[in-house]
């Protein structure tokens, strides 16, 4: 049977089968069969009547998963593998007047001034826009693409 877990969510998969974590507890459990080092608890599972420790090597960083019965008597160590993490879809870019213009207003309100907002318009039209106004709104990039996940490339 493969045990596998994700470290975002503490829950564990062993097959097809999810078994949520009911503690998130940090204790040492014991050595590592790799390295030798401490072995620290990242979570608890009940899987029907054993006890399933999920830990994580300190030194060599390597998952196993110890098993032990209900009156805790160690069982068994597996190896462990990660589920891997999504990684979000980058932002989507802003960098004409087209799609700066398909932003709804009150997006851009909430973090460019009236005078910026202006700048930005102008420099996606392709036409002069007040220095000082887009300098500014240059500034506020960055907050943004946090609030709304859209890049600007103006």
């Amino acid at each position: 049977m493969e045990y596998s877990y994700d470290l975002k969510g503490n829950n564990l998969y062993i097959g097809e089968n999810q078994i949520h974590a009911y503690s998130l507890e940090e204790n040492e459990i014991g050595n590592c069969t790799c390295c030798d080092s401490i072995l620290m608890s990242l979570s608890y599972h009940a899987a029907e009547e054993r006890t399933v420790v999920v830990t994580k090597c300190i030194s060599c960083g390597a998952f196993y998963a110890n098993i032990y019965d209900s009156e805790w008597n160690w069982v068994d160590e597996i190896q462990v593998s990660l589920l891997p993490i999504p990684i979000p879809i980058s932002s989507q870019v802003i960098d004409d007047w087209k799609g700066l213009e398909s932003i709804p207003m009150k997006k851009l309100e909430a973090v460019f001034s009236r005078g910026e907002i202006e700048a930005l318009f102008a420099r996606a039209k392709d036409e002069t826009p007040t220095r000082q106004y887009l300098y500014r709104a240059r500034k506020k990039y960055k907050l943004f693409e946090e609030i709304f996940d859209l890049e600007l490339a103006l």
